[in-house]
């Protein structure tokens, strides 16, 4: 009785876990490389007659972000959270950049996926639009918000941030892309950025002034772009044949935090964003149901500014451009 009680909590897991991965994907192959067993023996434990040892459900939860909470406890009033620990160590910030592009890289093998993202601020993939913007937001994030040492004593300059963190941020922005999404933003979505930039140039954080300029500039082309992207509903610019679907909206409501509620072939995960930059992650059905209703309740009552709403969408991002080009021109007459 207590090994039929044993496969059949395997048979929840297994069949949790078939549902996260991309249909196109062997999931025989993938368990096999990551447990170091045969296809034979990863076969095996996929048809529930052999037992995942605990050490293999842990590398398999691991690597795939499930949470066992997300499998066995959907109801109730706890939710099992993960996040990586960012505070005072690059090779963790290091580590967030690489999980970020590998989620991302996995929900490109998805056929039907959903990702709306609610946005306090401008969302961290399109900070990732050039090598410059992204170059000063890495070093922002690790010298003023995870303290850590080695960036405290130091002043930005262009080549301050290891070429491997800044390869991560490209690779995640053009995979980011590639990715259907719905974005709400609020008139104050980039003003943090703009706050950012003026509070270093202020405190003496530039070497030069005109690298601050530089900064605001590359801002400003990158929400060029995702002017674009809302004009043609559309995030492919360089084969405008293949469309990857972009709705952007104007929220006149406090959004509060930057939330991100994704479904990827009927799996469901929610981002909650804490200290400024980190998020929580979970699977929780119950927890993912209610952050999908409050994101559609936001959408009822925002503006749709992508598509055909040409009035709405050049007033939105004319109060943008001009919020940048203000601080340009502070820094200049400074």
């Amino acid at each position: 009785m207590a090994k039929k009680t044993e496969f059949e909590i395997q048979e929840m897991f297994i069949k949790h876990l078939k549902q996260i991965v991309p249909a196109n994907v062997s999931l025989v192959d993938e368990l096999a490389d990551l447990l170091k067993i045969s296809n034979d023996s990863a076969y095996r434990r996929l048809r529930n007659e052999t037992v995942l040892s605990l050490d293999e459900t842990y590398k398999i939860c691991k690597h795939y972000q499930i949470s066992i909470d997300s499998v066995f406890s959907n109801r109730g009033d706890s939710v099992s959270c993960n996040y990586i620990k960012l505070t005072d160590s690059s090779d963790n910030f290091e580590s967030y950049l690489s999980g970020i592009l590998a989620q991302l890289t996995r929900l490109q093998k998805s056929e039907d996926i959903k990702i709306i993202y609610a946005a306090e601020e401008i969302p961290i993939f399109h900070s990732f639009y050039s090598k410059e913007l992204a170059s000063f937001k890495l070093f922002y994030w690790q010298r003023s918000v995870l303290n850590i040492p080695e960036y405290q004593s130091k002043k930005f300059e262009w080549d301050i941030i290891p070429e491997k963190q800044l390869q991560l941020a490209v690779d995640i922005y053009k995979t980011y892309l590639q990715l259907p999404s719905t974005e709400i933003w609020t008139v104050d979505t980039i003003h943090t950025t703009i706050k950012q930039i003026d509070y270093y140039f202020e405190s003496g954080a530039f070497l030069e002034k005109e690298d601050a300029i530089l900064v605001l500039l590359e801002l400003k082309k990158m929400v060029q772009a995702i002017n674009r992207f809302a004009e043609n509903e559309n995030k492919n610019e360089k084969n405008k044949s293949i469309i990857t679907p972009f709705n952007l909206y104007n929220s006149d409501l406090v959004i509060g935090t930057n939330c991100i509620y994704i479904n990827a072939n009927g799996s469901v995960y929610s981002y909650i964003s804490f200290n400024t930059m980190n998020s929580l992650t979970t699977a929780n059905q119950q927890f993912c149901e209610e952050i999908e209703h409050w994101t559609k309740n936001l959408i009822k009552k925002s503006t749709l500014i992508s598509g055909v709403a040409e009035k709405q969408r050049f007033q939105f991002f004319s109060k943008a451009y001009k919020a940048i080009d203000l601080s340009i021109e502070r820094i200049k007459n400074y």
